[in-house]
């Protein structure tokens, strides 16, 4: 296990349970970054992209992206895509281990990376990128109940679960990810519902 000190019971025992989990050994598309905050009460950081972008725009999301060339891992790919989204330098990230592969809803597979991050960096959102960047409460995410969530969808209509933080609506591969974390860290099983009309 990585030797750290975890300022939360919480923190303490996701990494005992991540430290149990299998480090992917293909080369991975994309990769973003669960970074979670070491205090006391952990916090969650999440991005609103930007309504300027071609792809995902006013959407929730994880910092991360596209691996280049240069990355030799897909840790390495999560942690520069997030330094370019947020300012977090990747030496400011203790890397917990990974959740399961997702898929997007155009079958791209991503590949979530957790780590923690000390409570007290300064944050610098990409502009053109990143429109704001917020926290979700650890321990409210273990409780909150989520909401049926309407969108038109490209040509679609699309009805799913959804969590409401800081007043952004998180849904699709995000809210996806989120759920997998309280359920392998916390044994919060979250069930979400999706329908395509």
């Amino acid at each position: 296990m990585i030797q750290t000190t975890f300022k939360s019971p919480l923190l303490k025992q996701l990494a005992l349970r991540l430290a149990n989990r299998p480090i992917s050994p293909t080369w991975h598309q994309y990769a973003v970054l669960v970074a979670i905050t070491n205090e006391t009460y952990p916090k969650i950081l999440y991005t609103l992209r930007s309504g300027q972008l071609n792809h995902h725009s006013g959407e929730v999301s994880f910092a991360g992206g596209r691996r280049e060339a240069t990355d030799v891992d897909n840790h390495a790919t999560a942690l520069r895509e997030t330094w370019e989204e947020t300012g977090i330098l990747p030496s400011d990230v203790t890397i917990l281990g990974e959740l399961a592969l997702h898929h997007t809803q155009q079958g791209i597979p991503v590949l979530p990376v957790v780590g923690i991050i000390p409570p007290d960096l300064v944050l610098t959102p990409h502009v053109g990128e990143v429109e704001r960047l917020f926290w979700a409460d650890l321990r409210g995410l273990l409780v909150q109940d989520l909401v049926s969530f309407s969108k038109q969808y490209h040509q679609f209509n699309v009805t799913t679960s959804a969590f409401i933080i800081d007043n952004e609506t998180v849904w699709g591969l995000t809210a996806r990810i989120t759920a997998s974390l309280l359920e392998v860290g916390f044994d919060r099983k979250i069930v979400i519902d999706f329908s395509v009309v």
